[in-house]
């Protein structure tokens, strides 16, 4: 199917940030111009096509003891198709990107990915929440997880029916800095990779960070996946992160989900800055049954949880891993 229904939330007439203080997070902000990774570079794989319109990115990594990370940027170049597909499972992914105004597809084929989560800063001396996973030094191993994947609740993956533990983190973690792009994010687990936690066999927890107003994220969650958590973060910012948040992202962007697969959960959040007129109110985390307008539900126990806010989660407003 190639028609999808596009999201759209509800303000809901109260205050807090309901989603960020369930999995652990504090609210931050940055006001100054925030480092920059290597671009076009990575141990994630072999890119082909730098520096060209078509890039593609393939790995065949699995159960590698350091995060997998890659950090595309377009330079001057606009438009174009960059491919990352994922084959490999059990690992910590970092994807960073920057000014393509393009098209980028995202595939994950594998399962079981987690990232440390470290106590402190990590060893890019970044002091990463859960939700935003480990410094650029830490490794996808030795994550544990909580017994079982109980209930099918938005916070299945964090909440007491089958927790990670502070340790383990979400591990498929993306940037999209840029105006004018579509990501296509598709999400295809293998049953035969299994993760490191508890040896479960496909779900894993997806955080996608877009910085501006006019980016958008088709989101697909396969046949095979479940209990599958995926939050897209909409943050508006001023260029270089000087100011963040800033600006309306609640009512501007748009989104399409489709998940056909079972008890698999699509959030969004949308952060707003203060400094300029009308921003919507606050309102708390929430969940419903995934559908229109929100996505398109084929199986069964999917939802959809939405938040708007006025503070960035801490590990935010920076690309991954400097």
């Amino acid at each position: 199917m190639t028609i999808v229904a596009m999201g759209a939330v509800s303000i809901l007439p109260a205050s807090g940030s309901g989603l960020q203080m369930m999995l652990g997070l504090s609210g931050g902000s940055a006001s100054s111009a925030a480092a920059e990774p290597q671009w076009n570079s990575g141990n994630l794989c072999k890119a082909t096509g730098l520096g060209t319109t078509d890039v593609n990115c393939v790995s065949y990594i699995s159960d590698s003891k350091a995060p997998l990370s890659y950090n595309f940027s377009a330079g001057k170049l606009k438009g174009g198709v960059v491919n990352v597909v994922i084959k490999g499972s059990n690992d910590c992914i970092y994807l960073n990107f920057h000014s393509f105004n393009t098209l980028l597809n995202v595939t994950l084929l594998g399962s079981g990915y987690s990232c440390l989560t470290p106590s402190g800063g990590g060893s890019s001396g970044n002091s990463i929440s859960p939700m935003w996973g480990g410094g650029g030094g830490q490794g996808g191993s030795g994550c544990s997880k909580g017994s079982g994947w109980g209930g099918n609740s938005a916070t299945s993956a964090w909440g007491s029916g089958g927790q990670w533990t502070k340790s383990c983190g979400p591990g498929v973690n993306i940037v999209v800095n840029s105006e004018s792009d579509i990501l296509n994010l598709t999400q295809s687990p293998s049953s035969y990779h299994h993760s490191r936690c508890n040896n479960q066999a496909t779900p894993y927890a997806t955080n996608v960070t877009i910085y501006g107003t006019s980016t958008v994220v088709n989101a697909v969650q396969s046949w095979d996946s479940s209990r599958l958590n995926t939050t897209v973060t909409y943050i508006g910012t001023k260029p270089g992160f000087s100011t963040c948040p800033s600006g309306i992202t609640y009512g501007r962007v748009a989104w399409t989900e489709v998940s056909y697969g079972s008890h698999n959960t699509f959030n969004t959040i949308f952060v707003d800055g203060t400094n300029v007129a009308h921003v919507p109110p606050n309102s708390p985390y929430a969940t419903e049954p995934l559908g229109p307008p929100n996505g398109i539900s084929y199986g069964s126990g999917n939802l959809y949880g939405d938040e708007t806010t006025t503070t960035a989660p801490t590990g935010s407003c920076q690309y991954l891993g400097v």
